[in-house]
């Protein structure tokens, strides 16, 4: 098994469409790779017991809960990756300094590279723990 195969990866998209796109796309990578349809969704997956390595997060899809997202992005740096993918001019939302910006294209190429270098790199990035703050959803 690669380095990669073992990250878990979870794509939110506003657009239904793309968002299975780019789970198929990642999922041919040997990433698992679970498409989440907004920010509850994602929420419940980033609070369940195996929370994903890696996110994938277009900052639309998650609508008025972004804010619930970054706090537990915050909470949880240096235990998982989060790439966000926006349109081209956009400015990334407050609360996730840190993550890598890739722009929306129509092939999705950086996308996938940018997502293979992390998940390379990201070797040191701990599993976030089972119980542990990064299991624990905030309330708003």
């Amino acid at each position: 098994m690669s380095a990669i195969a073992r990250f878990d990866i979870a794509i939110t998209d506003k657009n239904p469409h793309v968002r299975e796109f780019l789970c198929r796309e990642l999922a041919e990578l040997g990433f698992g790779a679970h498409a989440m349809a907004d920010a509850g969704e994602l929420l419940r997956l980033l609070s369940g017991p195996t929370p994903p390595r890696m996110l994938v997060l277009d900052p639309e899809a998650a609508g008025a809960r972004l804010d619930e997202v970054a706090r537990w992005f915050k909470r949880c740096a240096g235990k998982m990756v989060v790439v966000l993918h926006m349109f081209e001019g956009a400015e990334p939302p407050p609360g996730f300094e840190g993550a890598l910006v890739v722009e929306k294209e129509p092939h999705i190429g950086s996308l996938k590279a940018a997502v293979n270098a992390l998940a390379t790199q990201a070797g040191q990035v701990q599993a976030p723990d089972k119980a542990g703050a990064c299991g624990t959803q905030e309330k708003a």
